[in-house]
């Protein structure tokens, strides 16, 4: 078993195609077709299934995706500490994150990290908390970015920045009470209120601070349900009604004068943003470095 034969493996299970990761890989599909053929036969048993569409590991080769990608991280962090890789380090992350860090946090985070490791190539996707928990696991994602906890046995969280969730008005509706929370909650029950659709930690958190203060769902008047932070903002915008968002969204259309923003005096609305690693993961260079540089970037902010 040699290392060319694991990357081979990886990347087929993540791409589920031969002539994808042979284009990834550089490789001729017979050769790289050779690989996994040798790989197979010294662990004795099958690997992948293939059908004339995707290919899809087998039960094996599912336990054994984890170990593969471990034993490459292994290889690279030993090439690490050697020396070999300073600001050339390369790679790829594959990130999994929530509304909130994908739209709002990462773009600027990865971005001034860029600037320093400008050969570490990202993919962002994006889901609700629980698509983030549901599907880290697969074999495309190494790290997830939520704002709220799980739990699962699978995943390790570290909380790594802090969040605040504030209420957001129309320009043409002003609050003229005051900023704790029975005015509020007195102030929202009687205004057409958006909400986010159930997944998400904005969600999540904003029922604990509600049903703590004896108010529901039912005796609101929710007048839409939104999938997306973006699309909340966007339609408190345009006069739809109140709702509860994340600070760092709402205060990007604060300053563009679109929306206004009430910060509360309650340690309830405020929650941790955390990073999510599955349980026993080995970190690449390239992804151990992005991990130390997010912890340090937020360390340097709130000081």
């Amino acid at each position: 078993m040699d290392f060319k034969q694991l990357e081979a493996f990886v990347q087929i299970s993540k791409l589920q195609s031969f002539s994808k990761a042979s284009e990834a890989l550089y490789l001729t599909q017979p050769t790289l077709s050779n690989q996994i053929n040798t790989l197979e036969k010294e662990i004795g048993t099958q690997l992948f299934v293939r059908s004339t569409k995707k290919v899809y590991p087998t039960k094996a080769g599912v336990k054994f995706y984890e170990h593969a990608k471990n034993m490459l991280a292994l290889r690279d962090q030993s090439l690490f500490e050697m020396g070999k890789f300073t600001k050339e380090c390369a790679g790829e992350i594959n990130i999994l994150a929530s509304s909130v860090p994908a739209q709002y946090l990462l773009p600027q985070l990865i971005s001034d990290f860029n600037k320093e490791y400008e050969n570490i190539v990202f993919h962002l996707y994006q889901r609700d908390s629980g698509g983030v928990f549901k599907e880290l696991s697969q074999y495309q994602y190494d790290i997830g970015f939520v704002g709220t906890e799980t739990e699962s046995c699978r995943y390790k969280l570290t909380a790594f920045c802090k969040d605040e969730i504030v209420l957001i008005l129309p320009k043409s509706m002003r609050y003229t009470g005051g900023r704790t929370v029975s005015e509020i909650i007195s102030f929202i029950s009687k205004k057409n209120f958006i909400m986010r659709e159930a997944g998400s930690g904005t969600r999540t958190k904003l029922e604990m601070f509600l049903s703590n203060n004896n108010i529901h769902e039912k005796d609101m008047k929710v007048v839409a349900y939104f999938s997306s932070t973006q699309g909340i903002v966007e339609a408190v915008s345009k006069g739809l009604g109140i709702s509860f968002v994340s600070k760092a969204a709402a205060t990007i259309y604060k300053r563009l004068n679109l929306v206004n923003m009430v910060e509360i005096d309650s340690e309830e609305l405020s929650r941790d943003i955390f990073y999510v690693l599955k349980k026993d993961m080995v970190l690449t260079p390239a992804q151990e470095l992005f991990i130390n540089y997010a912890k340090n970037y937020y360390e340097k902010i709130k000081s």
